[in-house]
């Protein structure tokens, strides 16, 4: 399809394949656009019902107009070539970004899914069923900012009736997050995708999705009768109603599930305003899914020119003069004993009203050692084990700064005291075990490191996603480097 022209869109590359189509990068010539165009793959040209559904996918998004649903501009036929032209969104789709990071901050799952659910609410009023949330279909432009793309599998409703393009029992869409009744192949609604929403949101959090199995039966069993493990169990840092909202989103029965999603929506700006006083509304104030900004380069100035050279000469001249007279008033003005200066004044970090705010606070702040402090120094709240886990947390993202900064015996000192109260707290034995075994690799202690590590394998506390990292790096180098005993 490179090279080739449909319509008034001439074929660049292609992007990606999908399920039914193609999908290819394309400008249109009339705007000056680039665009992405789906063409539906050749093996399904023959079937009148694949070809209605791909024609039914434009019409279900195309009467969509929001900023967070890909746009489709228009459905065309060629040559006997059936495409869509829609939206091109620059940057990648959710389930890339999952697997590059792994389980996200609560701020950035939070950004997104008010996103998504305000997506769903444009849907779901204006009769759409998606049926395929999942984060393939979530995606991510270079802002952050998510687009709910692939309208393939929605259904339409019409004065009530269901506009369906399978037969009856017929189940459609991806097993990981498929609702009960969608298992069931029971008529679907909203109610269905805020499920889905839900499964996928699980997945952001704990970093995979809430069921797994060998085979997709197994899985879309489990949908049907269990219950998945509680995210505050696999995540202790995240808040509650966080939690709560993920988990009354995948009820079992869609009554027990919230009525629409802008309740969800509602839900979701009401948690970011109880933990930063704010709603955040901006793709701008989420740092994590930002692109760095370009490093400028220095480019060299020719001095073959004479000119140019006359020119640098008088500068470089007039540098040196200046040079001479700032050094004489520097020397007049000079201290005369560098320790009577002042210290510069501690870095105060702003006291929320709340434990629950402070480690919002300090969450946002990333890796501000002041900001992790404060949270561990809160006065006491009446939160209880909440409270605790929330110091205990923070005590940890202290650790992994020191060990970033190298200061291995701050980092030392917490990973003891995790110990000390292991006996009563298996999180805290699972994080000093891991803290003591990173240390020990450090220090060129491979084959005691390892030991730690066989100790920690038998615990089935999950570790922290952040802390993890540096455990893995720790098992790497003790492979390497299996005879080292040395101390460093």
């Amino acid at each position: 399809m490179t090279g080739r022209t449909l319509g008034e869109f001439q074929v660049i590359r292609r992007l990606g394949k999908g399920g039914m189509a193609e999908v290819y990068l394309a400008e249109q010539t009339s705007l000056k656009r680039q665009v992405a165009i789906k063409v539906l793959r050749e093996e399904y040209l023959a079937d009148a019902t694949y070809v209605k559904r791909f024609r039914h996918e434009a019409t279900a998004a195309g009467g969509l107009n929001h900023p967070n649903i890909v746009q489709v501009y228009s459905i065309g036929e060629q040559d006997g070539i059936h495409f869509i032209s829609q939206e091109y969104v620059r940057g990648g789709n959710l389930k890339d970004y999952l697997r590059k990071k792994g389980a996200v901050e609560a701020s950035v799952a939070v950004f997104l899914m008010k996103q998504v659910a305000a997506a769903l609410q444009v849907a779901g009023a204006n009769g759409i069923v998606h049926r395929d949330i999942k984060p393939e279909n979530i995606l991510l432009t270079r802002k952050g900012e998510a687009k709910v793309a692939d309208f393939g599998l929605a259904q339409l409703t019409q004065g009530g009736e269901r506009v369906a393009l399978t037969q009856v029992g017929v189940t459609m869409g991806t097993p990981l997050y498929m609702s009960p009744e969608q298992v069931a192949g029971k008529p679907l609604d909203h109610r269905s995708d805020l499920y889905s929403f839900g499964a996928m949101s699980y997945h952001m959090l704990a970093g995979h999705p809430p069921f797994q199995g060998d085979t997709a039966l197994a899985v879309a069993v489990q949908h049907m009768n269990e219950k998945p493990e509680p995210l505050k169990k696999i995540r202790p840092d995240l808040p509650q109603a966080l939690c709560d909202i993920v988990h009354k989103m995948m009820a079992k029965r869609r009554e027990d599930r919230y009525p629409d999603a802008q309740a969800v929506v509602n839900e979701l700006k009401s948690l970011q305003k109880q933990l930063v006083g704010k709603d955040v509304g901006s793709a701008d104030e989420i740092a994590p899914l930002k692109r760095r900004p370009p490093v400028r380069r220095w480019k060299p100035i020719g001095w073959g020119n004479p000119s140019r050279r006359k020119q640098w000469g008088l500068v470089l001249g007039l540098g040196c003069l200046f040079a001479g007279i700032f050094a004489g008033v520097g020397w007049t003005q000079r201290v005369g004993d560098p320790f009577l200066i002042s210290p510069p004044r501690e870095v105060t970090v702003p006291v929320q009203s709340s434990i629950d705010a402070q480690y919002f606070y300090a969450m946002r702040s990333g890796e501000d050692e002041a900001a992790w402090k404060a949270v561990v120094n809160f006065p006491p709240d009446v939160g209880g084990r909440r409270d605790e886990m929330a110091r205990q947390i923070a005590e940890l993202r202290l650790a992994i700064i020191y060990l970033h900064q190298d200061r291995r015996a701050e980092a030392q000192a917490i990973f003891d005291g995790f110990l000390a109260a292991g006996a009563t707290n298996p999180w805290k034995q699972a994080h000093g075990l891991a803290g003591k075994a990173i240390l020990q690799s450090l220090r060129g202690e491979m084959s005691v490191s390892k030991l730690t590590i066989d100790e920690l394998d038998r615990s089935t506390t999950t570790l922290d996603t952040k802390l993890k990292p540096l455990l893995d790096e720790a098992r790497e180098r003790n492979h390497r480097n299996p005879a080292a005993t040395g101390m460093k």
